[in-house]
Formats: structure tokens, sequence, C-alpha cells
């Protein structure tokens, strides 16, 4: 009967969808809320078919639902991503008028390949300033004058893989930066920072703060003395107190061993 022209508007739920063509249909009343763009475009494209005296399609959106989903514009005919078609979109509507279709689709490549390059370098940004709060590995040698840490060699094939993603977040976790680690070094490493933490010995943040200042033989001072130390200093206003002389200072617990 609608087809037949003695209706003029069905109303249903669920029931007029994939396989049902009426391609007479010039108007879609949406009033069931869905978070699918793919259902949404179904019930809208039950109106999109062409027919002999239709020159458009009337959508009432009563929910805002093209709010939520982006239809199909003429940014989606000719772009390669939907990344792309979204910048070119809101390049047209700021302009406002005309536009050569596929200058958009340019300026839009640039524009997403300049926010992606400003993206990745806001990340590497982030990365060196994670990695300058890291203590260098070697510099950590140093301090805690660990002889087999400093004369590791690999001897076997698994030594000379790559750490893996535990290994380096374990190690970052106490402080040190594992850029350019082996699985072998690591290993070694991480056994000599859970042995220092289990003696209660200083950690490589606190030894490369106390050496900034002027102090030596950190690596040999328990974490207590440090975290006294370093809180000392902190409320000096981030200065070593007047009557401590870096250079001589034994911690009181280390005094006479």
């Amino acid at each position: 009967n609608f087809d037949a022209g003695r209706y003029d508007v069905l109303c249903n739920s669920m029931l007029l969808t994939e396989g049902w063509d009426c391609p007479s249909v010039d108007c879609v009343v949406v009033l069931r809320p869905t978070k699918s763009r793919s259902l949404f475009c179904q019930m809208v494209g039950r109106g999109t078919r062409l027919y002999p005296g239709k020159d458009h399609l009337l959508l009432l959106d009563f929910l805002w639902l093209t709010g939520r989903h982006e239809l199909c514009r003429p940014a989606s005919i000719v772009a390669r991503t939907g990344e792309i078609a979204a910048k070119m979109t809101e390049s047209i509507a700021e302009d406002g008028g005309p536009v050569d279709i596929l200058e958009a689709e340019e300026q839009g490549e640039r524009d997403v390949r300049a926010e992606r390059e400003a993206a990745l370098a806001a990340e590497l940004a982030a990365q060196r300033h994670k990695k300058a709060k890291l203590v260098d590995p070697l510099q950590y040698e140093m301090s805690i004058s660990d002889m087999d840490l400093a004369d590791y060699v690999p001897t076997f094939a698994w030594q000379t893989a790559a750490p893996t993603e535990k290994q380096v977040a374990t190690i970052e976790k106490f402080g040190i930066n594992a850029d350019g680690l082996d699985a072998g070094k690591a290993t070694l490493l991480l056994d000599h920072l859970f042995r220092r933490m289990d003696m209660g010995l200083a950690t490589a943040k606190q030894i490369r703060f106390l050496e900034s200042k002027g102090f030596v033989h950190v690596g040999e001072w328990s974490k207590d003395d440090a975290s006294k130390m370093i809180s000392r200093i902190s409320m000096n206003g981030w200065r070593v107190p007047h009557d401590v002389d870096p250079h001589t200072y034994v911690p009181p617990a280390r005094e006479g061993a």
C-alpha cells in the first residue's frame, strides 16, 4: 500500500531494515538511539536511493545522532583515510564557500602530516625529558665501583639479544636508563639492583643527586643516610648546608668503617 501511494508514512521498529528497498522514500525520521555508525547509516540509507522526480532526502534527526555519527560528505569520496576526510570537512566548513575538492584533499593531507609530525616531536621531547631523569648505567657502575658490571662481556648468544620489555621497565623504575643494554647486561644489572635494595643501599637517583652536589663514595651509603642528607639539602633551599663539606663528608653510620 505504501508503494502504491495509499500511505505517506511508515512507522516501524527494526522491520524496514536491510533488504527493504523503496527508492521513492524522500524523508527519514530517526527516533531510535544508537551508538552504531553503521546502523545509523543504514537507517538513513533507506532514503538515499535515486528515484524519478526525487532530488533530495529530508532527514529529521530528533536525537541529534548526526552529532555523534559522521555521515558521508564530499571529502569521503576522495580522501584516502578517515583522518584526512575529517580534516578536509573541517577546512571546508571553515571556508564557507565553494572549494576545489582535490585542492582540499591536498591541504588535508598536509594538515594531517603536520599534526602527526608535531605529535611525534612532542613525544620525542617527552622521551628525552624522561631519559634525562634517568641515570646513565656506566655512571652508575662507576658510582658503586662494581667491577662485575664494568667488566661485563657477553659470552652466550642469549646475552646479546635485546632485553625484555619487563626488564627495561624494571631497570627504568630503579632510575637507570636501559637504552643500549643487551639481555645479559640487563640481567646482571637487575641482580645488582635487587641485591643493593635488599641491603638497604642508596638508590641510583640518590647517588646521582648527591654526586651532583659534590659528595663522594655515595654508592657505599645506605639509602637512609642518603635520604637524610637529601632532606637536609632540600630544607636548605636545595643547597648543601654550610657546615657540610661534600668532598670529605662521611655519614655518621660509616665513620670509622
